[in-house]
């Protein structure tokens, strides 16, 4: 009995070797260059992702502080009055959020005892 016809003819593992040495042989340089390149950009743009993915690329978004720009002519006292004003504001909006909580600021924690000024020593008159 025949056996059937292969779409393949039978091959030795040595033929099939020699075959696929004798095929990496006849590529030109230029070839292995550019496919080279190809696989090196590919493997690249993986790692470009993997890490992106991991790490984020991106740094984060800065931290903007504004600041006021006060008068030349702004002195000690002003800026005390002023400071006192914010600190009533906030001592206000602190006291607003504890009501809305039902907190009563004076038992939970109290205040600190305000820092005395630093001195300040006039100039010399000359």
């Amino acid at each position: 009995m025949r056996s059937k016809p292969y779409l393949w003819p039978r091959m030795s593992t040595a033929t099939i070797f020699g075959r696929i040495r004798a095929r990496i042989a006849a590529v030109e340089r230029r070839q292995w260059v550019i496919g080279s390149l190809s696989v090196l950009m590919t493997f690249i743009i993986m790692f470009t992702f993997l890490i992106e993915n991991r790490f984020g690329y991106l740094p984060p978004d800065p931290i903007i502080a504004y600041f006021k720009n006060w008068e030349d002519g702004r002195s000690r006292a002003d800026a005390l009055a002023e400071q006192e004003e914010e600190e009533r504001l906030l001592q206000e909006q602190a006291d607003a959020i504890a009501a809305q909580l039902d907190i009563d600021a004076e038992k939970a924690a109290p205040a600190p005892a305000p820092a005395a000024p630093p001195e300040t020593k006039e100039p010399a008159a000359e």
